[in-house]
């Protein structure tokens, strides 16, 4: 039975060698004159998946038994895993000006990767541990999706401040033009896999689709997929307290007519190997299990095909509110769209120091995970520089057996 899912179960760990839930500095940025600045973030997560299992597989060490059953105690119906990598380049102008309403410009560049799943606990265990335990029972692998995209990002745009003194209002928003380098995606609606008590043999009814984009090009100046996004932003700043609203990535990316499509939807029994000479083995066993001979067997069908993805757009609102001198309560609630995403909820507080350091906290609970606990520092050299760094799965560098995230970030800003 481990034939039946070794094409699909690798994407969900080997895709994942995330993103902070911040809001974009290209719109929060609004120290007058010019600002650079480069950041780089990655974060993986999951709801069942633990950051020693992902290590381990990783590396390809042996994963024990006890190891793998510190998994099998947490894997549910459905499971999540999900990953981000970015990093990038970005400038912000804001005008030196007393002016009551003022516009401000933005550029940036990055480059994008994210992969995101959502499996059944059935698939984790028959792949990792084997379909004995199913005997006499039916595996139950349908309803898994895997997404994966890699694109890069060139960004323009404007935001508008209005300040009437005891309140200010931002709103901004931003145009992206996007190069698709490498997108995969599969989803098996349907994966009844039923093992005889004596196993004799193993029914399987399987409905599979995997779509991939152009990979015969390797340049970097090849176009296999082109597409755009917008980012819309909205901050409303009082006295004590700021509301933020951002819309980013959403958007869509065009594959070329070389990208392919394979899939099937049938029912089949398979009852082991037929070999005719028990002592010259060799070619029959290769024709057995030729994969051009598995496919067609399992009746997949391969074709050319142009097709869209979306992009993994996130929303997000946070509000922070100020109750004394220096010290801020943040809470916010992200979701992110078609990327089997579950609603992230945070609340956390930021402490701002007179030598211009600053430290924050966090508590969040969903996203691709459970609980996460984050923390963040920044640190301003002068007028001239400013470092952030951070991570939001702080569980995740300290107990990696318990704890199923892991990330960071830093962002470097310099102005002039």
């Amino acid at each position: 039975m481990r034939l039946c899912v070794k094409y699909i179960f690798p994407f969900l760990f080997l895709s994942l060698s995330a993103v902070a839930q911040t809001f974009s500095p290209v719109f929060t940025e609004t120290k007058p004159g010019s600002a650079l600045g480069g950041s780089f973030d990655y974060a993986v997560n999951s709801s069942s998946v633990n950051i020693k299992f992902f290590n381990t597989f990783y590396r390809g060490d042996f994963i024990d038994q006890d190891l793998k059953q510190s998994v099998f105690d947490k894997t549910k119906d459905k499971n999540r895993l999900g990953f981000d990598l970015n990093y990038g380049l970005w400038y912000v102008h804001n005008p030196d000006s007393g002016s009551t309403k003022t516009i401000s410009w933005f550029l940036s560049v990055r480059n994008r990767q994210h992969a995101d799943a959502l499996f059944t606990g059935d698939l984790f265990e028959t792949y990792f541990a084997g379909n004995k335990q199913f005997a006499g029972q039916t595996a139950q692998l349908g309803e898994t999706r895997f997404n994966y995209l890699n694109y890069r990002q060139l960004q323009a745009g404007m935001s508008f401040l209005s300040d009437k003194g005891d309140s200010k209002v931002r709103f901004g928003a931003g145009l992206s033009f996007l190069k698709g380098e490498q997108n995969l995606n599969l989803f098996l609606s349907k994966g009844d896999v039923f093992t005889d008590a004596d196993g004799h043999y193993i029914d399987v009814d399987m409905a599979l689709e995997v779509r991939n984009s152009d990979n015969s090009n390797k340049k970097f100046f090849d176009l296999k997929g082109y597409g755009a996004a917008l980012d819309l932003f909205l901050g409303i700043e009082r006295q004590k307290s700021i509301i933020r609203f951002e819309l980013s990535d959403f958007g869509f990316i065009d594959w070329n007519q070389n990208a392919k499509s394979t899939h099937n939807d049938t029912a089949l029994r398979f009852e082991g190997l037929s070999i005719d000479n028990l002592f010259d083995i060799g070619d029959s066993l290769v024709n057995s299990l030729d994969a051009d001979s598995i496919k067609t067997d399992m009746g997949f069908i391969t074709e050319n095909i142009d097709y869209s993805t979306p992009l993994p757009a996130m929303i997000h609102l946070g509000y922070t509110h100020k109750t004394k001198e220096n010290f801020y309560i943040n809470a916010g609630f992200a979701y992110r769209m078609a990327a089997n995403y579950s609603p992230y909820i945070y609340i956390g507080t930021e402490h701002k120091f007179k030598s211009e350091f600053n430290i924050n906290t966090r508590f969040a609970w969903g996203g691709y995970g459970t609980y996460n606990i984050g923390l963040g520092l920044s640190k301003q050299f002068g007028k001239a520089f400013k470092v952030n760094l951070g991570t939001n799965n702080l569980e995740g560098l300290l107990i990696t057996k318990a704890a199923n995230g892991v990330g960071a970030y830093i962002n470097l800003v310099g102005y002039f």
